[in-house]
């Protein structure tokens, strides 16, 4: 399931809940603004509390660099011989406006 149909399912479900049926699209408005907040605000997640659930590239954070954030690849593990203690999906590059970088 795309990611919009999943906000609509749990708008509408959220408006049942509350018995406002009628209301989804309300809902569904609110949760496209909350979805769209998490999205440019990524949180750190522990990793004593949860591990990627997919194969890719993450940002870390790592108490053995200098610079303490970095990259690394999880494929059911960390591809990296530091300590890693905390990661977070990367963002998503900048879109091209008008044929010239974002940059």
């Amino acid at each position: 399931m795309a990611r919009e149909e999943q906000i609509k399912e749990a708008a509408r479900q959220r408006a049942n809940q509350y018995n406002h049926p009628s209301k989804w699209s309300d809902t569904y408005y609110g949760f496209i603004d909350g979805a769209k907040w998490a999205d440019s605000h990524p949180a750190w997640v522990s990793v004593e509390d949860e591990l990627p659930r997919e194969t890719g590239w993450y940002l870390v954070a790592t108490p053995t660099l200098n610079s303490k954030i970095d990259v690394a690849l999880w494929d059911g593990k960390w591809r990296r011989l530091v300590t890693i203690t905390h990661w977070m999906p990367l963002p998503q590059p900048p879109v091209k406006k008008g044929g010239n970088d974002a940059s």
